[in-house]
């Protein structure tokens, strides 16, 4: 016959294990809000059991329960909803800093605008039209060097926008870079509170969501692969190249050198994406580069001032003179009014020949038709307008396509995130099912304490006392 008091023992075990389990709902609860939080539950199985004790029956494993037991308690995290959160949130990353610095540099240029490059080039090529009905005007040639001078000062600004953009994208690098080297020294450390943890029995999970925030926010910098090794340490590579080696806990550095190589431990690696490759493409292929605007702009600027400067020194000035430059520079950061014209507007080269001086205007009827004169300007066939509205197209086309695919991104992006927090996200109605579920268990179990501790007060006070 089994003891009144293997009972009481058997309720207990109840009341302790729905006990945690409450604990574990309010954990959730008041943390339904924190970012990266991953909901708890205390894992139960049945205590093992025992056959009843007899003289004739051996002590061992059997069919009399002995209660309940928590086992453990589990993150409900799924880690393939991970893997694809991270490789998202690089993509997304990506993009997301190419479309910034893309739509910085569309307000930059200010096309269609009374300010942008398209009207300085309209007003230059309308103010030798005017000198041309007008040669020897003191104003008409005043008006043709402002507007010079205004078209070069257009294209420094631009230049030098486009360079500050560069600059930008360099000095992100550079804080990012820093970030990453940061976030892999923090992995490391939780990596190694949580094997403390683990040594000890216990599960960590609160460090846990700590990591994988930390996790989370160096995917957005750059690819990483991430993998789990013993204690539960996580070893994070990047380029297969270990940045945090769980098994030694050492972390090797991270860098980017000026040209673009980056190396984990000096070790060369590729970044794959993440927000470190936009601004990398930004700096060095978007805007720098042999293709990249800059350089663009200073085909510009060379085709400007080689094809003017050809017709003007051909000319004669009010003065006689002829072999004069209009412009002086070739490129978009030197471009700008010759010396000669700019000390004086006599210089203007407005006639095609000494003897029709000062009325001859048919060179800068040449100037002015320079703008529909179709010409071979870096690796196309346009004329200079044309030119530049590839320019613009250009990129407007790379902003729109940008847009287009971060957008995108952040869906996927979005659409993970739902998928882990369907998982891993704290619901209230769920959590309140399970509050109000292991409460009445609690209830119960208390109650067969109380009824056990009754059925002992009637061995105890009540036997053998009858007829008394």
């Amino acid at each position: 016959m089994g003891s009144t008091f293997f009972g009481l023992n058997v309720a207990l075990s109840g009341v302790l294990t729905q006990q945690r389990a409450l604990n574990t709902v309010t954990h959730n609860i008041t943390n339904a809000t924190t970012p990266g939080y991953t909901r708890q539950r205390v894992d139960m199985q049945a205590a093992t059991a025992y056959p009843m004790p007899a003289l004739n029956t051996a002590v061992g494993a059997g069919q009399i329960g002995t209660g309940v037991v928590a086992i453990q308690h589990t993150r409900v995290r799924d880690q393939f909803a991970d893997v694809t959160v991270r490789t998202q949130s690089s993509l997304t990353g990506e993009w997301d800093a190419r479309t910034n610095a893309l739509r910085s540099l569309d307000r930059i240029i200010d096309e269609p605008g009374d300010t942008g490059i398209t009207a300085l080039l309209s007003r230059f090529w309308s103010s030798w039209q005017g000198l041309s009905t007008q040669p020897d005007s003191a104003a008409s040639r005043e008006a043709v060097r402002a507007s010079g001078a205004l078209l070069a000062q257009g294209i420094h600004d631009l230049h030098a926008s486009f360079t500050a953009q560069q600059t930008e994208a360099d000095g992100r690098i550079g804080l990012e870079t820093g970030r990453v080297n940061d976030l892999a020294g923090q992995i490391n450390a939780v990596n190694q509170r949580i094997a403390l943890v683990v040594a000890t029995g216990q599960e960590p999970n609160d460090l846990r969501d700590l990591r994988d925030n930390l996790v989370d926010e160096l995917a957005g910098y750059t690819s990483i692969t991430v993998t789990s090794g013993t204690s539960d340490k996580l070893s994070i590579a990047v380029g297969g190249q270990l940045l945090v080696d769980g098994s030694s806990d050492t972390v090797s550095p991270f860098a980017i050198d000026p040209l673009g190589n980056a190396s984990v431990g000096g070790v060369p690696v590729t970044l794959g994406s993440g927000s470190l490759v936009g601004h990398l493409a930004i700096r060095d292929q978007v805007i720098g580069g042999a293709g990249g605007y800059l350089a663009q702009l200073d085909i510009l600027a060379g085709a400007i001032a080689n094809s003017v400067n050809a017709v003007h020194s051909a000319g004669f000035g009010t003065d006689g003179s002829t072999g004069n430059d209009f412009f002086a520079g070739t490129t978009a950061s030197t471009i700008g009014v010759s010396a000669a014209v700019s000390a004086s507007v006599n210089k203007i080269a407005a006639s095609a020949t000494a003897t029709g001086l000062p009325s001859n205007a048919d060179n800068a009827v040449a100037l002015a038709q320079l703008q529909f004169l179709v010409q071979p300007i870096g690796a196309t066939t346009t004329n200079l307008d044309g030119f530049y509205q590839q320019f613009v197209t250009r990129l407007g086309t790379d902003v729109d396509q940008a847009n287009r695919i971060a957008e995108a991104q952040r869906g996927v992006l979005d659409a993970a995130h739902a998928r882990r927090d369907a998982v891993g996200g704290v619901n209230i109605d769920e959590e309140t099912a399970d509050m109000l579920r292991f409460s009445k268990s609690y209830n119960a179990a208390a109650r067969m304490v109380t009824a056990v501790d009754e059925m002992l007060e009637t061995i105890i006070s009540r036997m053998g006392i009858v007829g008394r």
